[in-house]
């Protein structure tokens, strides 16, 4: 048996041991800690931000409803950061059943499912060719396909286009579509009731400038409208079991007011609820697109009520 006490130096030993132990133990706990909250963290990020992508989505498919004639949206992409988000998605024309590629947008959107302002208003893929402003058209920088132009029966065009010469032009097998600009503001049921090609008819634009807009903007006006900045609603849309129902001024109105519940775009949706509730008695229409064959938009030139004609994009039938 050993009597000897401790040494100084074998206490120290045991001190040291029993501290390394200590830190070792520490960080294994930290790390444990840290690795659980991160998962934890990620977990969470992932559901908000997935609900919160589908909020948004819905949100831009809405927008889409009123605005960008013929524009249907494709499949895209989807990246989370944190508490937000960024998505992409394809955009295509459909002329008559004809594929045209419109280029592609990008969104971001925060935790609520709100898309970001700026992102609504900085994606149009557009380019103004022309050396005056009487030769100004706007053509798409995806295809290089024209932007169709529309005008306001309130205000008045350095020019106006009328396009007939150009669908004239093209070849005997396309297929294309058109802006018409009306004289003065209509129904739905008016338009019905005097447009030849009411059959034609893809898209209505509506006015939305309020009444004050039109002392405001007296003067002189550059070009007119692109399509990228006006807004509207489809002919049809589909609803319930995939029913393929008509829309008129009502429906336009409901969207409205549906996106508005979304909390998304209000800086857009205020001034359309605004104008239209204003001119709903005089006739929110201004305008419609048409598409169809050489021969049939041709006829155009028969038709009353038309202040301006301007060919948009162009397919080939066969």
């Amino acid at each position: 048996m050993n009597n000897e006490p401790f040494q100084s130096n074998d206490i120290e030993g045991i001190v040291k041991k029993a501290k390394r132990k200590s830190v070792i133990r520490n960080i294994v706990i930290s790390t444990i800690t840290l690795l659980l909250v991160g998962a934890l963290f990620i977990i969470i990020n992932t559901q908000i931000v997935n609900k919160a992508h589908y909020k948004a989505v819905e949100a831009n498919r809405l927008l889409f409803n009123i605005s960008q004639p013929n524009i249907q949206i494709g499949g895209g992409e989807f990246d989370y950061g944190i508490l937000s988000g960024t998505y992409t998605y394809n955009k295509y024309k459909l002329i008559e059943d004809r594929v045209v590629p419109w280029g592609q947008d990008i969104r971001k959107f925060n935790a609520i499912g709100h898309n970001d302002k700026n992102s609504a208003l900085s994606v149009y893929d557009e380019v103004r060719v022309g050396e005056t402003k009487e030769e100004y058209r706007r053509y798409n920088t995806t295809n290089g396909q024209r932007e169709m132009l529309f005008y306001h029966p309130w205000f008045e065009y350095t020019a106006i286009h009328n396009d007939i010469d150009l669908i004239q032009n093209t070849p005997n097998d396309a297929v294309m579509e058109v802006a018409i600009s009306f004289d003065q503001s209509y129904s739905v049921n008016e338009v019905q009731e005097f447009l030849n090609l009411k059959d034609n008819i893809t898209w209505y634009r509506v006015n939305d400038y309020n009444q004050s807009d039109k002392e405001q903007l007296k003067g002189l006006h550059e070009s007119g409208d692109s399509t990228s900045f006006v807004y509207g609603f489809n002919v049809t849309t589909l609803k319930g079991e995939g029913d393929t129902v008509t829309q008129n001024e009502e429906d336009f109105l409901s969207i409205l007011e549906e996106l508005k519940s979304t909390g998304n775009y209000d800086f857009i949706i205020d001034r359309l609820l605004e104008s239209t509730n204003q001119n709903m008695k005089e006739g929110i229409i201004i305008g419609v697109v048409v598409t169809g064959t050489k021969e049939e938009l041709l006829k155009l030139k028969e038709e009353k009520h038309i202040r301006a004609i301007s060919l948009g994009a162009i397919a080939r039938k066969y």
